[in-house]
């Protein structure tokens, strides 16, 4: 027997996942056992065995619990998953269909689910033949006899042109299914064991996002009675990913999505202080220390960005402590002199907060995280974090906290799984694994393999992004940006950068969103806008709205509404389209000139300005990759010096300017 072909049905997936006849805990038993079963129908505890004597019988039972089962019909050597309930209901059942059912009913095989080709996590199948025959006949066993067959997993063909052909079938198909597409390359990182915390990393597009999400998955299945959470830096990333969770037929219940900061109110109950009272009494300190000191030639922004992620994100006890860290990811150094100043910024504004009885979010984290430490036992069994490059020493501590308790405990088995990419920081600052009391010695990855971009989209955002990373923890982080592109090469999908006339980026953004959108190959769902500012983003959909282009703005609350995407780059992260456009993009629009508003101006350090530059730089790559196919940059003046050096080779230049609105059309 080569492998085992499973299917379900529509009322069978809805049992699973929306039943209120069921307890949470069962739900996932029932999810535990069809898992185990897609690995290896011979598993002990599962009880495979068959109904019924009859010549006509199809019935198999699963054993999900001591009371729980699931029943499967047979038919021309696939097995779909029909029912599932307590045992007495699930037999009489049977009795009641002389242990058979026709699977040519409409209302039994209306939805479709393949295991070998995504074998952990068993997805949708909108089209197709019901029943496609990969066993051999079966009345050669003797009746209860399961049949014993090794993993699909260890069976299915390698071959490249195999694996080639299913990834084009994905890519022309559903942009949802591809959303979730796990190639077979990294299906062993979703089904690891690893002995404590691990880590994978790599560039834009590999695919670290969905391991993470089949992973939870994997990990709720693995440990039923305990609870998973998947959480990155971003609200509105972690809302998206749950409901794109929720898309994997049999999703377990016991897997839960939160941001950071949701966590931290959770922990903590104390309100956080309002943003503007927070604004007002850090402007105050300033004026009354900085003010004509050395500091002032630093500027309030990042004076503040250095309290805010380096002296609150490490938790800094004392100014020995803050004389002696590590800054990584800032690229100005500060003198001794200069940290004393800085600290002595810090306990001011502390003070000023601490009479209005305010507590700011970071600290508001680190309260958090110490009441999670002091918990008696650990609220999660295992934790999956993503974007970790943007999070805090305090904030990985605290995702420490959540499976492993106090500092000193380890973390369980399969208790942490870091993702990041050092490339798409959009945060300064930094950390090392080991201040948090996370080893990943023998348990790290990196992908070296784009999945999501066609080549073109990659090396432009590449080429315009450049190699110098922000923050560097290891020397190899250099190499992340170094990946195998997964696609055949096409000239005409090259990205472009369209100068326009003044004032036309609006307009011409409208007639490609249009254009393509009225072919019928792209939904306006899968076409996004992304723009630095958030007063650019009102703007461009008071425009593409008043025009008649339905839009939905990307929040940190998440998405809302329908039709085309528009945000910032911030809001860019762990997001995927087939069409990116990114307009404003001329010099004096991006980036920043003469970086930090409150700098300094003349007096502005050179490390300041690369930093904040290099940031900058990040925000856009990331928005440039989250395109699949089409990527169109706009500008109504000469791009910045990073854009130009990609222009020719990496990017085509169309210059509109001096023609009719609505008559250009790109080449794609």
């Amino acid at each position: 027997m080569d492998r085992v072909v499973l299917a379900m049905t529509r009322s069978f997936h809805r049992q699973i996942g929306h039943t209120r006849r069921l307890t949470p805990q069962d739900q996932t038993r029932f999810v535990t056992a069809v898992s185990q079963f897609a690995r290896d129908p011979a598993t002990p505890g599962l009880n495979f065995e068959k109904l019924g004597g009859g010549t006509k019988s199809n019935l198999w039972s699963l054993r999900a619990s001591q009371e729980l089962r699931i029943l499967l019909a047979e038919d021309d050597g696939q097995f779909v998953f029909v029912n599932a309930g307590h045992h007495d209901a699930m037999y009489d059942w049977a009795d009641r269909r002389d242990h058979y059912v026709d699977l040519a009913s409409d209302d039994l095989a209306d939805l479709q689910v393949s295991v070998p080709d995504i074998p952990l996590s068993l997805r949708r199948a909108s089209t197709g033949t019901p029943h496609q025959p990969s066993l051999p006949d079966l009345p050669g066993q003797e009746s209860g006899s399961p049949p014993h067959s090794p993993l699909a997993s260890e069976t299915a063909s390698t071959d490249p042109l195999l694996t080639e052909d299913l990834i084009r079938r994905l890519f022309s198909g559903d942009f949802e299914d591809w959303q979730l597409f796990l190639h077979p390359d990294q299906k062993p990182l979703v089904s690891r064991h690893w002995s404590g915390a691990a880590r994978i990393r790599g560039a834009a597009g590999t695919g670290k996002t969905v391991i993470g999400l089949h992973r939870v998955a994997e990990l709720a299945r693995r440990y039923p009675d305990g609870n998973v959470l998947f959480t990155a830096n971003s609200r509105s990333l972690a809302e998206l990913l749950e409901r794109r969770f929720h898309n994997l037929p049999m999703a377990p219940s016991n897997v839960e999505f939160a941001n950071i900061d949701r966590i931290a109110y959770k922990y903590d109950s104390w309100p956080p202080a309002h943003f503007s009272l927070v604004d007002q009494t850090f402007a105050a300190a300033c004026k009354e220390l900085a003010a004509g000191s050395p500091l002032e030639r630093i500027g309030q922004d990042y004076l503040r960005e250095e309290i805010e992620r380096v002296i609150k994100g490490n938790d800094l006890q004392s100014l020995e402590d803050y004389l002696s860290v590590e800054r990584i990811g800032r690229k100005r150094s500060l003198s001794q002199n200069l940290r004393k100043l800085v600290w002595e910024l810090y306990e001011l504004w502390a003070g000023k907060l601490s009479e209005r009885n305010a507590v700011p979010f970071a600290d508001k984290r680190i309260r958090a995280r110490d009441a999670v430490q002091r918990l008696a036992q650990a609220p999660y069994r295992c934790v999956v974090v993503d974007e970790a490059q943007d999070i805090t020493l305090v904030e990985l501590q605290l995702v420490r906290a959540l499976v492993a308790g106090a500092p000193e405990n380890p973390v369980p088995k399969d208790g942490v799984l870091i993702l990041d990419d050092p490339a798409q920081r959009i945060y300064p600052g930094g950390y090392r694994l080991g201040w948090a009391g996370l080893e990943i010695a023998g348990r790290a990855q990196v992908l070296r393999k784009n999945y999501r971009n066609l080549p073109a989209v990659y090396r432009a955002a590449r080429r315009v992004r450049g190699n110098e990373l922000v923050a560097l923890e290891h020397e190899d982080d250099k190499l992340i940006l170094d990946v195998e592109l997964g696609f055949s090469e096409r000239e005409d999908e090259r990205p472009n950068l369209a100068l326009v006339d003044c004032d036309d980026e609006f307009p011409y953004l409208r007639e490609m969103i249009r254009e393509i959108s009225e072919g019928g190959k792209v939904g306006t769902d899968e076409i996004a806008v992304f723009l630095k500012h958030n007063n650019q983003v009102e703007a461009a959909i008071r425009f593409l709205q008043g025009k008649g282009i339905p839009c939905a703005r990307i929040t940190r609350d998440g998405i809302s509404g329908s039709g085309v995407r528009v945000g910032t780059y911030d809001r860019a992260r762990g997001l995927e389209f087939r069409a990116v456009f990114l307009p404003r993009l001329g010099v004096t629009q991006f980036p920043e000139g003469g970086g930090d508003a409150g700098g300094g101006g003349q007096n502005f350090d050179p490390d300041q300005d690369l930093e904040s530059r290099l940031l900058e730089l990040d925000r856009l790559y990331v928005a440039m990759t989250r395109a699949r196919e089409l990527l169109l940059l706009i500008a109504d003046e000469e791009p910045c010096e990073e854009i130009r050096r990609a222009l020719g080779e990496e990017i085509i230049l169309k210059d509109m300017r001096g023609r009719q609105k609505g008559g250009p059309t790109l080449t794609h």
